[in-house]
Parts: C-alpha cells; structure tokens; sequence
C-alpha cells in the first residue's frame, strides 16, 4: 500500500474529533472507489477493518450515508456490508435491498434476528434465493410474504409455497400476489379458489384451462397426497353425520332437497357432511363456503354437480342469503345460470381429489 493511502487509514483509525473522523471516513470512502482497479486484496481488507472499527463509533446519519453509498458498490468491503444490514432498518435498508454481495448466510442471519422491516427488505431484493425465502415464510410476517411472493426474483419452494397457501387461505392480503404468481404449483392454485374472490377464481379457472393432461395428473396426485397428510381426527357428531349421509347416499335419498330439510331443521353437521358428499368435495371447503356465506362459490358447487336450479336457490336463500335473501332469489338464479359449467368441471377435480383423500 502506498504511503498515502496507509496515511488516510492511520490518521483515521486514531482521529479523537468525531467531526475529524466524520470528514477522514467520507474521505477514505471516497480513496476506496477511486483505488478499485489498484487496490490489492490486502488492502481492500486494511480499509475494510478500518472502516468497521470508526463505523462503530459512527452516528446513524453518517452511517446511513455510507449504507447508500455502498448498497450499489461491486466490491464493497463485506465486514462493513455485513455491519451495516444489521443495524437498525434506517441503516440496513438500502444494503439490505440492493447490494448483490450479502450472501444467502448473511441474509438469512438478517432474517432470523432482525426486524420486520429488515425481512421485508430482503423479500423485496432482486434475487431471493431458496434458502432465504424459506427463512422469510418461517419468521415474516403477512406483509413480509406478500413482499415475497409478488417479487418474480424470489425462488420459493414447494415446502415454503405450502406454507404460503396455508396462511392465505386466512388472510385476504394475500390472495392477489399468490394468484398472481406464475409459478405457485397447480394443486396449491385451486386450493385457493373457494377462499378468493370472483376476479381471481376467473384468473384460477384461465389458468386451468391451459393445462395438459399429465400436468394435471400430477397437480391432483399432490392434492391427494398433501390432504391425506393434512387429515385430522373428526369428532363424535361429525362421524354420527357422516355415517347418516352415508345411509342415505346408497339407499339413494342424498340429494338437494335432504339438505334443505337438514338446515331447516338446524342439523348443521349434517347438512355440512351432506353438500360435502353431494357436490363431491372435503368437508373442510364446504364447511367454509357456508360460513363466509360464499353465493358464488356454492353456485360453483351447485352447477358442477347438476343441482338443479330452483333448489340452488333455496340452498343460498336459507344458507347464504342473509336478512334479505327471500328478495335475492331472482339474482341468485341469474347468478346459477352465469357459471360456465365446464370451467366449474375443471375447477372441482381438484375438491374430488380432495374428497378421497378426505375419505381414504
């Protein structure tokens, strides 16, 4: 090192004026992009010491400064670069989203220690690789993975998409970036249709209609191996309920007009086990259609299963319709007749493969 650069980093590692050593740091950060092409490995290490050591001591302002000035550089100094992302959010934000030099281990470490607005960040950063996702579904919050599965540089595995799937079937903020993204596996896709909105099952059923074949063989072997994964013990009512709709499914009775009968007479785990069976998917997505009293999706069910159509109705007046459904009946019809019957076929293969899995 020559003995001018040797000069700026002494006169700086031992400057007692924190305003002498605010002006000697932008100084010698500045000596440090100037020497690039000059600087060897030894004295890239050399300025990055001495740049941590008098950082430490630094106010965030300045710190601030050097994180904006660094986040963009291709070969900063990485003990700064690694300090840096770990400070407080005002500092670590602009390395944390920009510079291609934290690795997956320093991210990651970033993630499990720090903020929510540090994990957000990293969500946020041009590339995200598997690891690090898998770090940001495991400790983010909601906004964190919304951040994530909107950024088209984000690797997210299946284990991690799964995960996502999960949490936005219960968080509406996040149905849009998960829709959206094209790569969330087909299976994971339709689980999601019976929780969205009407704009986005018309962005699932497009998707669907694309679909080869083998494609779509393996999306249903994976509804049915993650249900088969997922299922749970059912309760004393829940069984005595399934055995009745049993009965009357081979004596050959189930149909619209027992479920009608059953929710009058307020037998709800019956009526639940009866729709499942009628229309051929799991409890579980009957269950919530009925609870967030979802017109469309029932008349997805309804369509898809050949109920006819004044019975639809009835079923959405009684189960559906809330305070003024004897006067929505024409409009629940209309909404019957608008279902495109082959895209509901499409859509409901996915709530079969559930259904047997449910069952096996």
């Amino acid at each position: 090192m020559t003995q001018a650069r040797f000069a700026k980093l002494i006169d700086l590692a031992q400057a007692q004026s924190s305003a002498r050593r605010r002006d000697l740091l932008r100084e010698v950060t500045d000596l440090f992009f100037e020497t690039a092409s000059t600087r060897s490995a030894r004295e890239t290490a050399l300025f990055d010491e001495v740049l941590q050591l008098v950082a430490a001591e630094m106010q965030e302002g300045v710190l601030a400064e050097l994180s904006e000035v660094f986040a963009d550089a291709a070969d900063a100094p990485m003990g700064l670069l690694t300090d840096l992302a770990n400070h407080a959010f005002a500092i670590a934000g602009p390395v944390l989203k920009r510079s291609a030099l934290l690795d997956d281990q320093a991210l990651v470490q970033v993630v499990e220690r720090q903020s929510q607005d540090h994990i957000n960040a990293v969500a946020a950063r041009a590339m995200v690789s598997e690891a690090v996702s898998d770090a940001i579904v495991q400790h983010g919050d909601d906004q964190a993975l919304d951040t994530l599965v909107r950024n088209d540089g984000a690797s997210i595995s299946r284990a991690s998409m799964e995960t996502v799937v999960d949490r936005a079937r219960a968080n509406t903020k996040l149905h849009a970036g998960v829709i959206g993204r094209r790569d969330v596996p087909l299976d994971l896709l339709n689980e999601m249709y019976f929780v969205v909105e009407t704009a986005l099952r018309d962005q699932i059923l497009e998707r669907n209609a694309s679909v080869d074949p083998a494609t779509l063989d393996k999306a249903l072997a994976r509804t049915r191996a993650r249900m088969r994964k997922a299922a749970g013990d059912t309760s004393a009512e829940t069984r005595n309920a399934i055995h009745y709709i049993t009965q009357k499914r081979n004596s050959g009775e189930l149909n619209a007009r027992l479920l009608v009968s059953l929710y009058r007479e307020a037998k709800t785990q019956h009526f639940l086990c009866g729709l499942a069976e009628l229309t051929g998917v799991d409890r579980e997505t009957a269950t919530d259609i009925i609870a967030r009293k979802d017109m469309d999706g029932l008349a997805m069910l309804c369509r898809a299963s050949d109920v006819e159509r004044p019975l639809f109705v009835t079923l959405a007046v009684l189960a559906c319709g809330g305070d003024d459904a004897i006067g929505r009946a024409e409009e629940f019809g209309r909404m019957y007749n608008e279902v495109p019957i082959e895209a509901a076929q499409r859509a409901m293969r996915f709530f079969k493969v559930r259904k047997s899995a449910e069952a096996a």
